[in-house]
């Protein structure tokens, strides 16, 4: 295969430094038995010039449609940031061109990045250094730590020790789950359905069981700022039914390859009012036969996440798209009759767009560098994660635009800030509004 050589120089200046990379790549070449072809080097001024090297190359494949291997030192060749890599190494992708590291036992560009922009120096970092000598000690000797797990009790010397009624219901949830194959959601039904409690003292939920049956503690492995150790209390479950657990976690647990998320309008300030808890988002797609032909039908509706969780709640779903048009319709007249003060609250209002947006931005950087990983491990193609960088960039952009009142009541999602909470029950709805700061 033809190769050409990108290095970015770390020295503004230095003699015959081009050598040094053109006998890189010449070396291998040699090894892996592809044809030299040329060596393109920056450093990190010219590196920034549209008469750079960098651009020559790129300008090569795009004119001449070469199809090269393009030998890089590792890739921090390629950026300064995590999206400046990857966004030029999906360039290559997009010209047929294929990205390699010199380096033999990590030659993959995305595992280089993960490995050096995302792990490196990562390793135990809380352990090392925000950890008190004493905390140290305490958990290196197997005395536990933080919150009580359930099926466990501690003994007078701060040990784990097995609470034998909470253990047995710990067994019955591995049992449902290995052997009888139910579900997290059924199994969180029957535990509800025979009555059995919490730590607190609380129903089961969804999340309760799921965060339970992930939970290495119950092979006798405690697991604490970023160490495990295992063997530091009695096990509760045969690790051999705990890791045919992980396994059914890991192969229902679909890795993201999209970042189209259902849009709720309201969701995060509507709220059930029989039990205060968040109503969430749903959506259900029908398919069926009908005089053999297949129809499909999609339903978005606002549940109570604590009857979707447990069961346990006497609310109904309401269809978003009938409420959502409702509620605009008559929240837009209250703005238009001043029902709601903007002047006296704005400053309040301003803030809080002002933290959705900065958790915007870190939620589409997160999912980015989710993606990122999920690359490097094979689970998802360049293809996605094009779309999650995408995604996060466009997210950058779309908070600059300056925020006033003219611009938070042109925009449904920014003008419903004014409100904190809607309470909504079978009969119809209530608006909390934010308090002015």
């Amino acid at each position: 295969m033809q190769a050409v050589g990108y290095f970015l120089h770390e020295n503004k200046h230095g003699k015959n430094f081009k050598d040094e990379y053109n006998q890189i790549l010449k070396n291998y070449c040699y090894l892996n038995d592809h044809t030299e072809i040329e060596t393109y080097v920056d450093n990190s001024m010219t590196r920034l010039s549209i008469f750079s090297e960098f651009e020559k190359l790129r300008k090569d494949i795009k004119v001449n449609n070469k199809k090269y291997l393009v030998v890089i030192k590792n890739s921090s060749d390629l950026g300064r940031s995590i999206e400046e890599i990857i966004e030029n190494l999906i360039w290559f992708e997009d010209y047929k061109c294929k990205v390699l590291c010199v380096d033999e036992e990590n030659p993959d560009p995305y595992q280089d990045t993960v490995q050096r922009y995302l792990y490196k120096n990562n390793d135990n970092v809380q352990w090392s250094s925000f950890i008190s000598t004493k905390m140290k000690n305490k958990f290196a000797t197997g005395k536990w730590m933080g919150r009580l797990p359930f099926g466990y009790e501690l003994n007078s010397n701060g040990y784990l020790t097995i609470n034998v009624k909470e253990s047995t219901i710990v067994k019955e949830i591995f049992d449902l789950y290995v052997n009888q194959e139910l579900g997290i959601r059924k199994i969180t039904k029957i535990l509800n359905e025979k009555k059995y409690k919490t730590k607190k003292n609380n129903l089961w939920n969804i999340s309760t069981v799921y965060d339970l049956v992930k939970n290495p503690v119950y092979i006798g492995t405690s697991k604490r700022f970023g160490v495990s150790i295992p063997n530091s209390h009695p096990n509760t479950i045969h690790t051999n039914i705990y890791m045919e657990a992980q396994k059914k976690l890991y192969l229902r647990r679909p890795v993201r390859t999209s970042i189209d998320v259902e849009n709720y309008l309201l969701s995060g300030i509507l709220y059930c009012s029989f039990c205060d808890s968040k109503m969430i988002g749903v959506t259900k797609k029908i398919r069926y036969v009908n005089n053999t032909n297949l129809n499909k039908n999609r339903y978005r509706y606002y549940k109570c996440s604590k009857k979707q969780n447990s069961g346990h709640c006497e609310s109904s779903s309401i269809s978003a798209e009938n409420f959502e048009k409702k509620f605009i319709s008559k929240f837009d007249k209250d703005l238009l009759t001043r029902k709601v003060n903007y002047t006296k609250k704005l400053p309040t209002i301003l803030k809080k767009i002002k933290l959705k947006r900065n958790n915007a931005v870190l939620n589409a950087r997160k999912l980015f560098k989710d993606a990122l990983v999920n690359t490097s491990k094979g689970k998802i193609g360049v293809d996605v994660l094009k779309l999650y960088l995408t995604h996060y960039k466009q997210i950058q952009e779309s908070v600059k635009y300056e925020i006033n009142l003219d611009s938070i009541l042109a925009k449904d999602e920014l003008k419903l800030n004014f409100i904190n909470k809607v309470y909504v029950d079978n009969n119809g709805y209530k608006i909390q509004y934010e308090r002015a700061s």
